[in-house]
């Protein structure tokens, strides 16, 4: 894996493959993400919900945001995303929370941070995807942009109140569903 553009572009992401069936996310769907967002992202804060190798996260640190916030419970991979973040010298702009994303979001230590874009990409056939948009509606207002990482069999509704579709693009098994507040 590595880092596509930005300032710290061609950097390498640690393999985590053999950690918990990490799957990361592919360049193309990277790349689609961030073409959607644009410069958006800049000086911006971005958080990344069940962050696995932070991949996402540094992309999006990479490409202008000011801030990310990691949320993961493995030992193992917030260890990889806090070596990750001193070997690229991005510590100051990176906060890791190990903890179950629902009980994040319902304690606020989501909301605490205002962020603008939330990424999120539970692991596919756990069903999380639906539970964790609909926990993200105690956020405070503004809403931030919610991007969901999901398999593409998996259909999402077009509306989880105060969130609505307003972007769908595939790849292969893959999908990602943005939603914006109503």
């Amino acid at each position: 894996m590595r880092i596509i553009s930005g300032s710290l572009k061609g950097r390498i992401i640690p393999n985590v493959y053999n950690i918990k069936n990490v799957l990361p996310s592919s360049d193309i769907l990277k790349g689609a993400l961030f073409n959607v967002l644009g410069k958006n992202i800049e000086n911006r804060i971005f958080c990344d919900l069940f962050a696995g190798s932070g991949n996402v996260g540094f992309e999006a640190i990479s490409r202008g945001a000011s801030f990310c916030v990691f949320v993961e419970t493995s030992s193992l991979l917030t260890a990889s995303i806090i070596n990750t973040a001193s070997k690229f010298k991005v510590q100051d702009r990176v906060k890791i929370i190990k903890k179950d994303v629902i009980r994040a979001i319902e304690k606020g230590d989501i909301g605490k941070y205002n962020p603008d874009f939330i990424f999120m990409d539970p692991p596919y056939d756990s069903n999380m995807c639906e539970k964790a948009i609909r926990s993200l509606s105690i956020l405070p207002a503004p809403f931030p942009e919610i991007i969901i990482q999901h398999e593409k069999a998996e259909e999402l509704s077009g509306v989880y109140s105060p969130f609505r579709l307003v972007n769908r693009k595939g790849h292969g098994r893959s999908c990602l569903s943005f939603y914006s507040a109503l």
